[in-house]
């Protein structure tokens, strides 16, 4: 697989104890970034978005673990160290440095970012890896 990009990966999860949202970063090096500029005509008018697609090899370098999404929620907080795919997480594209409380801190921060709105394990066959879908 031709890689191209690092990305930074926004995990979310919910914490019992303050009753929020929180997100957890992992960079995860050497993925394929593509970025599909979609335009359509409709009744309102002229659409236009961004269709995000990113695949990660499996021998990425990333401190954090995989771990499937049933885990990662069954889990709770004791996360750390880990990462995971489910939808609504947040893939920047690049490395991000910073600790969000949000989304919106990462548009403020004018960060090129999609929200994971599908994903897939392709980790059988000859070139394995996990797909994401985003926008």
């Amino acid at each position: 697989m031709i890689t191209n990009a690092d990305i930074t990966l926004y995990n979310h999860y919910y914490d019992k104890k303050t009753r929020l949202d929180h997100w957890q970063r992992s960079v995860i090096r050497g993925v394929h970034f593509y970025v599909d500029h979609r335009v359509s005509i409709g009744d309102s008018g002229v659409n236009s978005g961004y269709v995000y697609k990113i695949r990660i090899p499996v021998d990425v370098p990333c401190r954090n673990t995989y771990i499937p999404e049933d885990e990662w929620k069954a889990r709770g907080c004791d996360i750390l160290g880990n990462w995971t795919l489910q939808n609504d997480d947040l893939a920047v594209w690049g490395e991000c440095g910073i600790d969000i409380e949000k989304p919106a801190d990462l548009q403020r921060l004018g960060k090129r970012y999609c929200k994971i709105t599908s994903w897939s394990d392709n980790r059988l066959g000859s070139l394995p890896h996990w797909r994401i879908g985003g926008a």
